[in-house]
């Protein structure tokens, strides 16, 4: 291709045919620079997106881990209460 582009620059009459040729390599052109514009801004919006998940997955952690907090300190409260309640029983029945 850079050989025919060299070799039309030499020319002072280019005739119809390879007019045609320069045209259709100029939309290819066009079309190719499109593509890769559209392929870069889907990459940014994916790259967006996934640095998005990236935060809900660790505020989610965290959400997690404070549920589990909680839970565990309400076990260990009903745990306690069950014994107490055992023990008045005991103490009631004797």
């Amino acid at each position: 291709m850079k050989e025919r582009i060299e070799r039309l620059k030499k020319l002072t009459y280019i005739p119809q045919n390879e007019i045609a040729w320069l045209f259709e390599q100029a939309e290819l052109s066009v079309k190719q620079q499109e593509i890769i514009e559209e392929n870069k801004r889907q990459q940014e919006v994916t790259v967006h997106q996934f640095r998005q998940a990236q935060k809900d997955i660790q505020q989610l952690s965290g959400d997690r881990k404070r549920y589990k907090q909680a839970l565990e300190k309400i076990i260990t409260n009903l745990n306690f209460a069950i014994q107490v309640a055992q023990n008045e029983l005991e103490g009631a029945t004797k």
